[in-house]
């Protein structure tokens, strides 16, 4: 059809694109390693905006999904290219489509747990290369597959059963995809938070070294006795600020935020209903098991009990946010639920 020809011919440009880009930077000096970029990113924009005009274009380009998610590590740390990316057109060739989602196949999802565990273990290079400290994993490209896992299983408004429990095996198969809190002995989520809440404030409070209110939030949560080394820590890394009007700087602290943050709801959404659990099918109970055992009531209700810095400026405030709590909330009450008024009125 029209439609897969156009595909096709944008599939193709992409192709070329990125088989230069692994080429290397020895390249003719009227195809600098930018324009690469800017082509491949044009070519993004135009495939995930050819899945949404139609359920038919978002099938043609369904076929092409193998390849877009060989590719799907690219410009992922850039967050100026958020949407520009073939991991972007991956989610969009699924994206609100249930057939298409049932229609994943275990390979496609091993794909991104491959990605996804990589970044559990390894630092992002990019970022390191442009001068960012080495905190020993890459929860920016993490996040970003993450997202693409909640769009597998979570499909207009309710959960893929199918893909939820394989999401579910991944994860658990491989524990380096949760991240150095949630994997063997890592502290939970609780701590992990904290720390990227004070990684958030220690970078705040650099650029903003006369802020009365950065100053005490981060006094206040360095404070803790599980906190103490930190900011020692962070002097000693030499923690990265930006640069004036430096729009692709990444706050990694906020980073990790948003990574559990994403994490957690991700694990939310695949939890089996209730309705399904009192059908008796054991790996529905079994699966919510294996989530109660990732993440404990007592570091839930920790989370929800930490405050907000309320900033007088019109910009989001460093540190915890709205979106990362209503995650918690989502967690807890698709996984835990609210067994009694005592619990309720607690939280």
């Amino acid at each position: 059809s029209k439609q897969e020809q156009t595909s096709m011919s944008s599939m193709s440009d992409l192709d070329g694109i990125t088989q230069a880009n692994e080429g290397g930077e020895n390249q003719d000096s009227h195809s600098p390693k930018e324009d690469k970029v800017e082509l491949v990113t044009t070519c993004c924009k135009f495939l995930s905006y050819f899945c949404r005009t139609s359920r038919h274009n978002q099938r043609a380009m369904f076929e092409h999904l193998s390849y877009l998610l060989e590719n799907s590590s690219m410009l992922l740390s850039r967050p100026s290219l958020r949407g520009s990316a073939p991991l972007d057109v991956a989610s969009a060739s699924v994206m609100d489509n249930n057939e298409l989602a049932l229609a994943l196949r275990e390979s496609h999802l091993e794909k991104i747990a491959s990605y996804l565990s990589r970044c559990g273990t390894t630092r992002n290079e990019e970022l390191f290369v442009q001068g960012y400290h080495d905190i020993g994993w890459d929860p920016v490209d993490g996040e970003r597959f993450l997202d693409f896992l909640k769009f597998c299983v979570w499909v207009n408004g309710d959960t893929v059963e199918e893909n939820a429990d394989l999401v579910v095996r991944l994860l658990i198969r491989r524990p380096d995809c949760l991240g150095p809190a949630l994997r063997g002995e890592g502290g939970g989520l609780l701590k992990a938070i904290k720390e990227g809440i004070a990684q958030s404030l220690y970078i705040a409070r650099r650029q903003n070294p006369d802020d009365p209110v950065i100053q005490a939030a981060y006094q206040e949560i360095i404070d803790d006795e599980s906190m103490h080394n930190l900011n020692e820590e962070y002097d000693h890394l030499q923690v990265r600020l930006p640069y004036t009007d430096d729009e692709e700087y990444i706050d990694l602290g906020a980073a990790e935020l948003s990574f559990y943050a994403i994490l957690v709801e991700l694990l939310g959404r695949c939890a089996p209903s209730e309705e399904t659990i009192n059908m008796g099918k054991p790996n529905a109970i079994r699966a919510k098991s294996i989530l109660k055992s990732l993440v404990s009531m007592h570091d839930l209700e920790g989370v929800l009990c930490l405050k907000f810095l309320l900033s007088t400026e019109n910009s989001m405030p460093p540190g915890l946010q709205p979106a990362h709590k209503m995650s918690i909330v989502l967690f807890l009450e698709r996984v835990y639920g609210i067994p009694d008024q005592e619990t309720f009125f607690r939280l």
